[in-house]
């Protein structure tokens, strides 16, 4: 030791060890002893700081936590140096000692400072007398938290037994540091939980409940108090078998995790369909602790999913099936009549002068009219009758369980009865006459669509004539069509003939009225025929299985145009191709893809596969599967015609749809139709809900795109806008187009 002047150094007599001791002692007593709030972290080095300088023979304590992304290392507590000592002189000396020292597990002891080179030493033993310097490292879980630097005025203060309980009081204050650390992490934990708009279920590993969050409370209807050590099984609908249960803890047991749809029900008994996702929560060593569910209220998807449901199989008009409703229904009736072996009457009635009425009296009156009509038809009480409401002034009908051909001509007398009665408009006294044709099944037809059509065809030349208001089909009614079987040999030889040719739609944004893109859109030109509607001809090359090579030709032919017109533009366009369900089903179909995109050098960001309602709801596992598939290599997905279907809404979050496409026949009513809007704006709703883009096709009307775009609808295409074009029009098209913006 040496002297400091002619004073000698004090030195720690024997009595005083037994002091310092109880004093450390009591230290780390005091600091496990702590409760201070969550947040106050700096409250737990203060406390031990100043329990510390309590102890004989330290006179300087301080607390030096590690540098933050780039800043200096900050000193949060000082204990012990007498008033009129220079603070913030003393606590960048503390500074300099950490940042000098720097981040080691290593404690480093200073027991001679009268002879230390060390100029901070120095200083600090001309400051406050400091003789003696330990710095012990503070860490917890391997995580550097700073330094805690204690002074005394003694030399060789810091023996081995003190060091030792001071080593103890660090690891007090780490432990004591982590404690707080994990409970505020747990308190914002649990105020995020708290917070959420899903229920949270947390269960031990024996699925005994630990606790849930408000959210569960609203949900269920039960208290937190009332579910504490139950099991969720009391909530369970009854509504799944037990090899539900099984194949869902099979998969938990393999993955960790389960999610799906589920039925559970509520404290005042209601079932309610909700999205569950149990996640098994392991310790280190993987074994199970607990269980996490966190599950959605599907009440009100279920809820809107039925009224799209309604709306779009009802005119609300009438009150009547609409078009689609109608159709899918007939299919499922003649099923089972043909099951029965049974006959069915189908009829198809127009009405005369429905034009000139609107015209005169208005639309309103004109809707009234139909309103009237569809009254009048459902008070006829035909057994078992499906009755619709075609479009327009067409409506349809359809009686199982005919004896004779006759009972068919009866159905459309009883159809003309209801025209007998005058109809009074304004007090105006009109009469409405019908064209009704009338069809038999299975002899007119033996499926829906083309029984429906000779219905149709009887129907138009009953309307031609103009001489009986009931018109039976026969077959020379349709000696201007080709026989199904003649029109696939005439499609096989279209194909090899290069008859078949794309046409392109414009796609257009409606706020700056620049092309988004173009829907591509087969055609044939028959050599003798001439133009074949698409209607005729697609479900024949469905059928027949010709739709395979033709959907080729027409991917590979539109990206392969949709590149060479993307070629130097600043805002490329994507362009749209439809998939049918026979070529969605060929597991080969997304290699198939990915083939021609990189053949034709096509960005597949730019070309959108459109896919129906009813095909992605045949299979919907196959379906997600090709569907993901086909996203995994970039492509734009959409769904055509929605809004016709039956999809669940449930299911159909879970795909990576990227685009909604509202169908036309929702369109065409547009404004006054208020079906049609509720309709457009449900699914324009469901759309910005999910995240996905809308367009809205057959737009034919300034007051179509008005009332759409105030919807919300962005993207649009139709007539108002152009006509789908062959690809050199569309060129020219396109060019003009641009010039006039």
């Amino acid at each position: 030791m040496g002297s400091n002047g002619s004073k000698p150094l004090p030195n720690l007599q024997p009595h005083q060890n037994t002091a310092v001791t109880e004093k450390l002692r009591q230290a780390i007593c005091s600091v496990a002893d702590l409760k201070s709030p969550l947040e106050d972290v700096a409250a737990l080095y203060k406390h031990a700081c100043n329990a510390l300088a309590l102890t004989p023979g330290i006179n300087l304590v301080g607390v030096v936590l590690v540098a933050l992304e780039n800043q200096p290392p900050t000193i949060t507590f000082m204990s012990g140096p007498a008033p009129g000592v220079d603070q913030t002189l003393l606590a960048s000396h503390l500074l300099t000692i950490a940042q000098n020292t720097g981040q080691t597990d290593d404690q480093h002891v200073y027991d001679d400072l009268e002879n230390t080179t060390i100029p901070v030493h120095q200083a600090l033993r001309a400051q406050v007398g400091i003789n003696a310097i330990v710095v012990l490292p503070l860490s917890c879980k391997g995580k550097p938290l700073g330094w805690l630097i204690i002074g005394s005025d003694v030399a060789a203060f810091f023996k081995a037994e003190c060091l030792a309980l001071l080593r103890t009081l660090t690891d007090t204050i780490a432990e004591k540091w982590h404690q707080q650390h994990h409970m505020a992490r747990l308190y914002l934990l649990n105020r995020m939980v708290d917070r959420v708009s899903d229920g949270v279920i947390v269960t031990d590993k024996n699925t005994v409940i630990m606790a849930v969050n408000p959210r569960f409370c609203t949900i269920t209807g039960y208290s937190e108090e009332e579910v504490m050590g139950r099991k969720p099984s009391l909530l369970a609908s009854g509504r799944h078998n037990p090899e539900f249960f099984e194949a869902m803890w099979q998969r938990l047991i393999q993955l960790g995790h389960w999610r799906g749809e589920i039925w559970n029900r509520r404290k005042n008994g209601e079932v309610y369909p909700e999205w569950l996702t149990i996640s098994a929560v392991c310790d280190e060593a993987g074994v199970v602790e607990n269980y996490l569910a966190v599950f959605s209220d599907l009440s009100e998807w279920m809820e809107a999913e039925h009224r799209i449901r309604e709306l779009a199989s009802v005119d609300l008009l009438t009150g009547l099936l609409n078009a689609d409703a109608f159709r899918k229904r007939l299919a499922v009736l003649l099923k089972e009549a043909r099951s029965r072996k049974e006959r069915a009457a189908i009829a198809v009635l127009s009405l005369s002068r429905l034009r000139v009425i609107n015209q005169v009296y208005g639309r309103e009156m004109g809707d009234r009219l139909l309103s009237e009509i569809g009254q009048r038809i459902q008070s006829l009480g035909l057994k078992g009758a499906l009755l619709s409401r075609l479009g327009g002034d067409e409506f349809g009908a359809v009686v199982p369980g005919i004896q004779t051909r006759e009972d068919v001509m009866y159905v459309g007398r009883r159809l003309s009865s209801c025209f007998n009665a005058l109809f009074t408009l304004n007090g105006d006294t009109i009469l409405i006459r019908p064209s009704i044709g009338v069809a038999c099944f299975p002899e007119h037809g033996e499926d829906a669509v083309t029984v429906l059509a000779h219905a149709t065809v009887a129907m138009h030349r009953c309307k031609q004539e103009g001489t009986e208001a009931v018109r039976m089909y026969t077959p020379d009614l349709s000696h201007e069509a080709c026989a199904p079987f003649e029109l696939e040999q005439d499609l096989r030889r279209a194909i090899d003939n290069s008859e078949l040719w794309l046409a392109y739609q414009p796609q257009i944004d409606m706020h700056t009225g620049a092309v988004i893109g173009m829907e591509t859109l087969v055609r044939w030109t028959h050599p003798v025929l001439g133009g074949i509607s698409p209607a005729k001809f697609i479900p024949v090359a469905e059928e027949s299985g010709l739709i395979l090579p033709i959907g080729e030709w027409v991917l590979a032919e539109a990206c392969r145009t949709a590149a060479l017109w993307n070629q130097g533009r600043e805002s490329p366009l994507r362009v749209a191709v439809n998939v049918s369900a026979v070529q969605f089903q060929r597991q080969n179909w997304p290699r198939l893809v990915e083939k021609i995109l990189s053949h034709c050098d096509l960005d597949p960001a730019y070309l959108e596969l459109e896919v129906t309602e009813s095909v992605v709801m045949r299979n919907i596992d196959a379906v997600a599967n090709r569907l993901r598939a086909l996203k995994l290599l970039g492509v734009q997905l959409a769904i055509d015609d929605f809004g016709t279907g039956y999809s669940s809404l449930a299911y159909l979050k879970r795909l990576p749809i990227d685009r909604l496409k509202i169908d036309q026949s929702f369109v065409r009513g547009l404004p006054g139709d208020s079906g049609d809007a509720a309709i457009c704006r449900a699914i324009i709703g469901l759309a910005g809900s999910l995240g996905y883009s809308i367009i809205a096709e057959g737009v034919e009307t300034t007051e179509q795109a008005k009332c759409l775009s105030g919807m919300g609808c962005v993207e649009a295409q139709g007539w108002l806008y152009a006509r789908a074009m062959p690809a050199h029009e569309f060129t020219e098209w396109l060019d003009k187009h641009s010039q006039a913006r």
